[in-house]
């Protein structure tokens, strides 16, 4: 694991950071006033499908960091800058030498996973683990744009890196926080939590590449802003960790009016969140949402997988198990729509996905779906 860990920060995408900018201390605390931040709130869950069960319910609280020049930019936390400044010393530079914009995401999130079955209090074989998952992350969105003389053949690309550390088992209180809600909402509550994984520290590390290629959109490089447009936006990637390990690749198509300058709407999932950095047509610190807008999108994803601790189990301990699926799919439609700031609120997004997931394991048997409902505001 250490190798593989070390292998995912030395890609040839590497390239030494300006030395100025490393080299500034940790507690260095001059920042733009004009710089302007995101915090985004994300909620799934399968009642939206009429289910409660597997994949039953995740939450995420993110915070994006305004445009920064360096891991070490001074718009940045301390606690962030030092955090990087460690994982620089172990592994190396994380970002590439062409980088046009690159902003920083932390992330906390809590997922929980049930079997069908919520009055059972022995362990079902033929269903999955109850699980929870509590986890902080640590992303860096790392953005590539043409330059003017290759815009019209030449994909804009986000590389995503995401390193999330958590807890699984009874410290992720995922049983407390759904017996807060279904006492809240009045509804039965699952009795086998007392089954679930045990406690275990999990690390996933997760890559991923999002392209928006020209000779897949329909949108005027040279004014896009008030146009009507369609655009494709594959991705691939893949997941080193205890929590999961995959490779996965797909692909978004969205239709609308004045589409954002992102890179598509994603699920809770590690590497997928779409708060791409401001492109380099922007004044440094201009907002991101300055128009409204609104568009539609489908998309697919596909993952093959070598392991699941919500299905294999704990990875150091007796626990239950089910035969995992190794080819599972995701398809998702939804809209998303976009605001600017008022004398009364900040600007924004706001988004709702329905996804549709294949079985995960062999005795699931049926789909499984869920919506996923995301704020984002500009502060």
């Amino acid at each position: 694991m250490a190798i593989a860990i070390a292998a995912l920060f030395t890609l040839p995408n590497a390239a030494a950071e300006p030395p100025r900018n490393d080299e500034r201390p940790c507690n260095h605390q001059d920042k733009a006033s004009l710089a302007t931040s995101i915090v985004a709130f994300q909620i799934e869950n399968d009642l939206f499908a009429g289910t409660d069960s597997q994949y039953t319910n995740g939450v995420r609280l993110t915070w994006v960091s305004p445009n920064i020049g360096s891991l070490n930019d001074p718009l940045l936390p301390i606690w962030i800058r030092c955090s990087n400044k460690a994982i620089r010393s172990m592994f190396g530079s994380l970002v590439a030498g062409d980088v046009t914009a690159l902003n920083m995401v932390v992330t906390l999130g809590q997922a929980m996973y049930t079997p069908v079955d919520r009055d059972r209090t022995t362990v079902d074989p033929g269903d999955r683990p109850y699980a929870g998952w509590l986890y902080l992350g640590l992303g860096y969105n790392i953005r590539h744009d043409p330059d003017d003389a290759h815009a019209y053949t030449t994909s804009k690309r986000l590389d995503t890196l995401e390193i999330d550390v958590g807890v699984v088992g009874p410290h992720a209180y995922a049983q407390s926080t759904q017996d807060l809600v279904h006492r809240a909402r009045a509804i039965r509550r699952f009795e086998g939590w007392g089954n679930q994984l045990g406690d275990e520290f999990g690390v996933q590390i997760v890559r991923e590449q999002k392209f928006r290629p020209p000779s897949l959109s329909s949108e005027d490089p040279a004014s896009p802003a008030n146009a009507w447009a369609v655009q494709a936006i594959p991705h691939y990637g893949y997941s080193l960790g205890n929590i999961a390990s995959y490779v996965n690749a797909g692909i978004e198509v969205r239709a609308g009016w004045r589409l954002p300058d992102d890179f598509g709407t994603s699920p809770i999932r590690p590497g997928g969140d779409n708060a791409a950095p401001r492109g380099p047509i922007a004044e440094k610190f201009a907002r991101i949402y300055t128009q409204h807008s609104f568009h539609v999108f489908a998309s697919f994803d596909t993952r093959v997988v070598a392991n699941n601790i919500f299905l294999d189990g704990n990875t150091f301990r007796k626990s239950h198990a089910v035969k995992k699926n190794p080819l599972v799919a995701d398809v998702a439609y939804g809209f998303a729509y976009t605001f600017p700031k008022a004398s009364w609120r900040p600007g924004g997004k706001l988004a709702y996905s329905h996804y549709l997931q294949t079985p995960e394991f062999r005795s699931e048997g049926r789909t499984h779906g869920f919506g996923s409902v995301s704020l984002s505001l500009e502060l």
